[in-house]
Order: C-alpha cells, then structure tokens, then sequence
C-alpha cells in the first residue's frame, strides 16, 4: 500500500500529462481524496488542475476502474467522453454507452445523455490560429456573447452566428 506522500506525489507526476494519464490519476486522485481530503484539495490546486476537472477525474475512476473494459479502449474514448455517459452507465448499457461515445463528438454526446434531439446535419469548424489571432477573435466572440468556461469559450458558435450575421446585414445594406 502506498503512503499518502507517494500518492501525492504520483497525483503530481501524473497531472503533467492528462490526456495520456487520466486512468491512473483518476484513481490516484480518488485515493488522496479518500485519504486525505486536505492534501488532495492542495494537489489539484498545486498543478492547476483545475478543481472541475479534478472531481471529473474521481468520477471517472469512479465508474470506469473495475469495469470490464480494456483500458486502451477507456483512452482511446476519453476523459471528457467518459465522464459524459457516466452517470448513465449501467451493466446493461456499458457497451451501448461506450459504442456512441466512440461514434460521436462530445458536444454530440452531451446533447444525447440530456435527452436532446440529435443534430443530424451539424458541420464542424476547426480553426488554427496564432496566439494574438486567437486572442483576437476570442475577444470578439465575448463581445457577441461567449463567456469564459475553464480555458475556453461557451456559447460560441450563437456568438459566431450574431458576428456573422452582423456582418451580413451591414453588407447588405452597403449594396
């Protein structure tokens, strides 16, 4: 058995890299939690994990360590995916769950386990900017009603269609 320290420690190392990692810092995380309240509360603050992200992480280790699943499958679905159809996972719909977390996006699954109709025509817009283009465009997007979630945006793509559909009006009436 380890000792608190180790763990911590593991949490640490682990936490440099999520997405390859996510399996064994879930658990490692959900021991410190378990263990030591405080001292896991001091680790997800020390690495800028970010508390969110944490808690998924515990829920996901949670659900997913004594399930019947190779664990290469787990990586390849994600952490975000698995969190997802988490807390609808059961043994009868494991691999149902597991199948459509594999054959969509997130923002798909998302819609899904809420019980929303899905989007069968969506089409997806994936941009590559430089950091001060980013910026840029972020900037414009808050001014069109995207606000700030984790490291990203939400309400976005509204936002983009209020920037885009601004810009059309004005051309329109220049013509």
């Amino acid at each position: 058995m380890m000792s608190i320290e180790e763990i911590y420690d593991r949490v640490l190392a682990l936490s440099a890299n999520v997405q390859d990692n996510f399996l064994e810092l879930g658990r490692s995380l959900r021991q410190l939690q378990h263990r030591d309240p405080d001292l896991f509360q001091q680790a997800i603050k020390k690495k800028d994990l970010g508390r969110r992200k944490a808690y998924y992480l515990v829920e996901v280790s949670r659900t997913f360590d004594k399930a019947p699943v190779p664990r290469s499958r787990l990586r390849k679905i994600g952490w975000t995916k698995l969190q997802l159809i988490g807390k609808h996972v059961t043994a009868a719909n494991l691999e149902e769950l597991l199948t459509l977390a594999e054959s969509v996006n997130s923002k798909e699954l998302e819609r899904q386990m809420k019980g929303e109709t899905p989007i069968d025509s969506a089409r997806y817009l994936i941009f590559y900017l430089k950091p001060e283009d980013y910026a840029e465009i972020e900037e414009a997007l808050k001014l069109c009603g995207a606000a700030p979630s984790g490291r990203g945006l939400r309400k976005k793509e509204k936002a983009l269609l209020r920037m885009t559909r601004a810009v059309r009006k004005k051309h329109s009436k220049a013509e």
